[in-house]
């Protein structure tokens, strides 16, 4: 009998020291996983049983995905004149203009810019273009140039839709008018340079779905 006992006991606290369900202390908070990656918590309830899985973080990034902030950005810092404020592509060389509706964000620096340089006003907005990080604008403002089309300078998935890998292949490039010049970039006799690896890196990160880690 005693013996009988002791394996009921066993078996309701879990061989392995885990609580079995019903168990837990109300209001009692444990770490749980999400998804892969993710980390959440779950919280004891009134039938002493833990809820769902919740308060999830952000998965950590892929390691096998190119990386933004890691890879793209120096790639872009280096080759499009993004050093100190006054480079190729820095604010004070190119930037939105308010006239065109805050299009054409050719400010490539890894900053958030918007208000504070490109002020005024135009169809109601009385601050000027909105403060936006670099990520977003490549993928949300639609280049200037393109006056009669609506093309992004990065579509996430689709490298014949983004104008950053035009501009970077010498194709099918816009025009502000029919006499004007559009340029493949970085220009081939300029102190900056992409190299075919680096063109590479950024194509992958676009057909990844251009994530923002």
């Amino acid at each position: 009998m005693k013996r009988l006992t002791l394996i009921f006991i066993l078996a309701a606290c879990g061989t392995d020291g885990t609580e079995s369900p019903g168990t837990c202390t109300l209001g009692e908070i444990v770490a749980c996983d999400c998804s892969p990656g993710s980390v959440g918590s779950q919280t004891c309830d009134d039938n002493g049983a833990f809820g769902a899985c919740g308060n999830c973080s952000a998965p950590d990034p892929d390691p096998a995905k190119v990386n933004f902030q890691a890879q793209i950005v120096p790639i872009i810092n280096r080759s499009c004149g993004t050093n100190g404020v006054t480079g190729c592509h820095a604010r004070e060389a190119y930037g939105a203009s308010v006239m065109q509706d805050c299009r054409g964000w050719l400010t490539l620096e890894n900053e958030s810019l918007g208000s504070k340089f490109y002020s005024g006003t135009k169809n109601g907005q009385a601050t000027g273009c909105p403060d936006k990080p670099l990520y977003e604008r490549l993928v949300q403002i639609d280049v200037w140039q393109c006056l009669t089309t609506s093309v992004a300078y990065v579509t996430p998935g689709d490298l014949s839709k983004s104008y950053l890998v035009n501009k970077l292949d010498g194709v099918n490039m816009c025009k502000e008018s029919a006499s004007s010049t559009s340029e493949q970039m970085p220009p081939t006799d300029s102190m900056f340079t992409i190299s075919a690896a680096d063109k590479a890196v950024i194509k992958q990160w676009i057909m990844e779905g251009a994530l923002n880690n």
